[in-house]
């Protein structure tokens, strides 16, 4: 199944901010970069989009980092919005740099339009060769745990939803802001760590961002349930 529409939703993408539901995913990314990486590090954003995270990113002060993704109307949107930035396509599912490359491999979301473990593990296959021996590569994903649950930025109120999820289980949602569908497929904590360990990878550590008493939006589940996990992988 196609999961996303990226000719028809590109420019929705690139006018994504970081707010409500990405703004819980994210918040604590700048606190895990400085924990495994100095500012001078070779940063790779995988998946990068439209290029929104390689720009957060870099706004943290990591200059030295690329982004790739499969999408050539998503890469035309980041170098519309971003012509100084470093933004190539991948293709046959090949990272164009040497091995060895990488301090840090970023990635947000990008498992959930995976619809095959195998495929998974290939990926993650490829992030180790251009990942140096002592680097880290750090990725955002969301576990849906009960279809019922509300979130601020995200809708799963379909048809189409109404069965008992399942793992691997292909699910519709809304981004409200945007009015943009996806198709992502829902993936365990358990099916995660069979990937990286068949890949060869080791846990350092799962992040989970939960609210905090001082934040601005009127949170729904996320005040008590657990949306965005955080990976911290190395060789």
């Amino acid at each position: 199944m196609k999961t996303h529409d990226y000719s028809k939703y590109a420019s929705n993408y690139a006018d994504l901010g970081m707010t409500g539901s990405y703004y819980m995913a994210f918040k604590d990314i700048p606190f895990l970069l400085e924990e495994y990486a100095n500012n001078d590090a070779k940063v790779l954003d995988y998946g990068c989009g439209a290029g929104r995270s390689l720009r957060f990113i870099r706004d943290l002060g990591y200059k030295d980092i690329a982004g790739v993704d499969i999408s050539q109307d998503m890469i035309n949107e980041a170098k519309r919005l971003d012509r100084m930035g470093k933004y190539q396509l991948i293709e046959n599912s090949i990272i164009p740099y040497d091995d060895n490359t990488f301090d840090i491999i970023f990635m947000s979301y990008v498992f959930l339009e995976v619809g095959n473990i195998d495929d998974i593990i290939k990926i993650l296959n490829e992030f180790k060769r251009v990942l140096k021996e002592n680097g880290h590569i750090i990725f955002i994903t969301s576990i849906v745990k009960n279809i019922k649950d509300k979130w601020i930025s995200f809708s799963y109120d379909f048809e189409e939803n109404n069965k008992p999820l399942d793992h691997c289980q292909n699910l519709k949602l809304l981004i409200k802001d945007k009015n943009i569908i996806l198709h992502d497929y829902n993936w365990t904590e358990y099916e995660y760590e069979y990937a990286i360990k068949k890949a060869n990878l080791k846990i350092d550590k799962v992040h989970i961002p939960m609210v905090y008493d001082n934040e601005k939006y009127e949170w729904l589940s996320e005040k008590s349930i657990p949306y965005n996990y955080i990976y911290v992988l190395h060789k």
